[in-house]
């Protein structure tokens, strides 16, 4: 082996090495010390993403447009270096420990897929956070795998990265990334439920399917605000609305709904069971935890929830935001 672990199963990341496992690895694995339902998963680490540029052909070339990069020449010296990275083939010495690890994932879910998923960290420096670069979905062949691991390398020299490390006053190759490889979740309903300590409100942002989609007037997705003093056991399923909910009685109408794009669709994607779940998964962040949490959500079809995400709301407030998050998936695939 070339380095030492440098591909763990997420389960057994050390959550206090973000260094070696990025943000959002070090972030689900310390979910599952806790209990929480997260897909079974490998991390490869940025040992292979510093060794796979250190072994690049066009290495020198890297080294030389990093030095020259100005403001001005942001776009030229981003495409070039990205292109060198897509193009490079990764050594089969790195190649083959990814593939084996990958093959015994495959053997072990149940799903015939996985979800790639960037895990970004900037070293050094514990003001600053890259977030994550993208997600990409219903990956089966080992060829694809390695082809999008390359594309989420690439990702830490985009347009908007290496502008945002120039502006914080950081070094342009200052961002390395770990990739999570995860069984792909089928999921029914996707969503992202915000938990902050001092207020007792939750606000949940749901869909139908794999994504909460952001189209050009904002997120098309249902809103649910929950009083999580007052929720409590359902008091009885909803499966339509229009302007409110009509078959809540008044005095229980402790979920308020945000309409979004009625004319679009006419049945909430969350029943208030699946509310109550979300509503007693916040309680126990709370306990666990004690920060404010964004976290991704997805009940699959068999109504069990699974955890994708969890982004401690500090790195909104305090840390500088580096890049921008990138989705790829098959729009066909619901």
């Amino acid at each position: 082996m070339y380095e030492a672990d440098p591909i763990q199963s997420l389960a057994n990341v050390d959550y206090s090495r973000a260094e070696t496992f990025g943000e959002r690895a070090c972030s689900l694995s310390r979910l599952i010390s806790k209990g929480y339902n997260v897909p079974n998963g490998v991390v490869v680490s940025t040992k292979v993403f510093k060794r796979f540029l250190n072994l690049l052909p066009g290495a020198k070339r890297i080294d030389q447009l990093i030095s020259e990069v100005t403001p001005a020449n942001l776009e030229e010296t981003a495409r070039e270096i990205q292109e060198i990275i897509m193009y490079s083939p990764v050594p089969m010495s790195m190649a083959n420990p990814i593939a084996e690890e990958i093959y015994k994932l495959l053997n072990e879910i149940k799903s015939d897929s996985v979800v790639i998923r960037t895990s970004a960290h900037v070293e050094d420096s514990s003001r600053h956070v890259c977030f994550g670069r993208g997600v990409y979905f219903h990956l089966k062949e080992i060829r694809d795998i390695i082809q999008v691991m390359k594309n989420c390398w690439a990702s830490a020299f985009t347009v908007d990265v290496l502008n945002d490390l120039i502006q914080a006053g950081l070094p342009p190759d200052n961002v390395n990334i770990a990739i999570i490889v995860e069984e792909m979740v089928s999921a029914k309903v996707s969503g992202i439920m915000s938990i902050k300590n001092d207020i007792k409100d939750v606000h949940i942002r749901a869909n139908w399917g794999t994504l909460v989609h952001e189209g050009e007037n904002g997120v098309c997705c249902d809103h649910v605000i929950v009083d999580e003093e007052k929720i409590g056991e359902p008091v009885e399923t909803f499966t339509s609305y229009k302007e409110r909910i009509s078959n809540i009685p008044p005095n229980n109408r402790y979920a308020v709904i945000i309409e979004n794009k009625p004319e679009q669709k006419r049945e909430l994607s969350l029943k208030q069971q699946d509310i109550t779940t979300l509503v007693q998964l916040a309680k126990k962040m709370r306990r666990d935890f004690e920060v404010d949490y964004d976290i991704e959500f997805v009940f699959d079809h068999d109504g069990s929830l699974w955890l994708l995400d969890a982004i401690p709301r500090a790195a909104h407030r305090n840390f500088y935001r580096i890049g921008t998050s990138v989705v790829s998936r098959e729009s066909s695939r619901r």
